[in-house]
């Protein structure tokens, strides 16, 4: 053979190298599996029993984790955290060293008198040697730019989290809204009845009638559109989550966080979004990896050392060799360190910026849900004295002091003041959902 010592480190490599696995992509497979996506699922269930969210109806925090496992944003976000993870290893290596043959023919040797071969045999090899740390702060910027990545999937999930509540809140609305002005409706049909009645005994004009029966046109019209609202908002409640709608529609849906509205002081608003909001986090990583890039660059200035033993063999002698090799650092890598301290500047200037967003966002959305509440209120109190009003007109009826048209016209009015109270409820709930976008953390663990 005539490379023998070649032959045999390819021969040695070859066991260690990994191989290519195929993963074709199908767009049909991709359907089916997304057709076939259960609450039922057990991964889910582990996910769900890791997260502490095994209790029996799906709420809008057990939704929301649903959401972070199925859905392809927050999938999306896992995988690009893989690959800077995956980043933290090659970061580690050491440098491979370098195996170099050379071997060479010398044409000449029949002209000398002494006998020698011809063959003249080099092998090598050059073990690299990472100066200045170099190898400990490239690995700090990988940490730092994986964990960046890492908070970078929590945001995405706070993201998947805010659809599912704005969709479930969609679908609470139409809900209540159906009931409400179902109930209205036939409170409208039955004075219309009322005044038909009186119409035919001469007591109330034909005007009266075209009122009454515009009215309750205007609450069937009105009644179609929650229904339609409740169907938009399921679908849009399933793509939320990330399952087919068959899925979602075999859940028993738990809507009672919309029962209730915290209060929040505006400060501790401001201090939890600026301490624990992952798009913030993630910013001040990377800025981390910024500065340790900086520092790898500065390391970098300093060479490497390669150490390199070798051996040959000619005209019958065997030599030893021990070389040295080392870049001469002209440039003191100026250029690169530059680039790196402009980042590190971009980084920081980033962060700033988008701290002052976060500040206005939470003032913003802070001084709408106290508005809100304030008007929730107004609008609970209303339909406490329109309530009592019917109240009132019941027990004039029953004494004889009404008529029965007037007691239905007054619980029209309470319905109306039923439906105002909901509308001031659900903006309620909008701006806490809002709020809580804001915030990346639902209201009722801010302390």
């Amino acid at each position: 053979m005539k490379y023998p010592c070649i032959t045999l480190f390819i021969l040695c490599c070859l066991p260690a190298c990994k191989q290519f696995t195929p993963k074709p992509l199908s767009a049909t497979a991709s359907e089916r599996a997304f057709a076939g996506r259960r609450l039922s699922d057990p991964g889910l269930k582990a996910f769900l029993a890791e997260h502490a969210a095994t209790s029996g109806a799906w709420d809008v925090n057990k939704l929301a984790l649903t959401a972070a496992y199925f859905h392809p944003d927050v999938a999306l976000a896992r995988k690009e955290a893989d690959v800077a993870a995956a980043a933290i290893k090659t970061a580690k290596m050491r440098p491979n060293p370098v195996f170099s043959y050379l071997q060479q023919f010398i044409g000449n040797s029949s002209l000398s008198s002494i006998p020698y071969t011809p063959w003249f045999f080099g092998p090598n090899v050059t073990f690299p040697i990472e100066t200045a740390g170099k190898r400990g702060k490239r690995t700090a910027q990988a940490l730092a730019a994986a964990e960046a990545a890492r908070w970078r999937v929590s945001a995405r999930a706070w993201d998947a989290r805010t659809r599912v509540r704005t969709a479930m809140l969609s679908l609470y609305a139409a809900h209540q809204n159906t009931t409400l002005l179902t109930k209205e409706a036939a409170l409208h049909e039955d004075a219309l009845n009322k005044l038909r009645a009186q119409v035919e005994e001469g007591e109330a004009a034909m005007f009266e009638i075209t009122q009454a029966q515009l009215a309750l046109n205007r609450a069937k019209l009105a009644l179609h559109d929650a229904e339609r609202q409740a169907a938009t908002a399921r679908e849009q409640l399933a793509g939320a989550v990330g399952v087919p709608i068959s899925a979602l529609n075999a859940a028993s849906l738990d809507f009672s966080d919309f029962e209730k509205l915290p209060i929040m002081p505006a400060t501790t608003a401001r201090r939890k979004a600026l301490t624990t909001r992952a798009d913030l986090m993630a910013l001040l990583s990377e800025y981390a990896a910024s500065e340790a890039a900086l520092r790898w660059e500065l390391a970098k200035q300093y060479p490497d050392v390669g150490i390199r033993p070798g051996y040959d063999f000619n005209s019958g002698q065997e030599r030893w060799q021990l070389g040295l090799t080392m870049e001469i650092p002209l440039n003191q890598n100026r250029g690169p360190i530059a680039q790196a301290e402009a980042r590190r500047e971009l980084a920081a200037a980033t962060f700033e910026v988008r701290q002052a967003a976060v500040i206005a966002e939470v003032g913003s959305a802070h001084a709408a849900y106290q508005a809100s509440l304030a008007k929730l209120s107004t609008a609970s109190r209303l339909a406490d004295e329109s309530k009592h009003s019917s109240e009132i007109a019941q027990k004039m009826v029953e004494a004889g002091e009404l008529i029965p048209l007037d007691l239905v016209r007054r619980r029209i009015e309470a319905s109306a003041s039923d439906l105002a109270l909901q509308t001031a409820r659900v903006e309620a709930q909008t701006a806490a959902g809002q709020l809580e976008a804001a915030l990346q953390m639902p209201l009722r663990h801010v302390k």
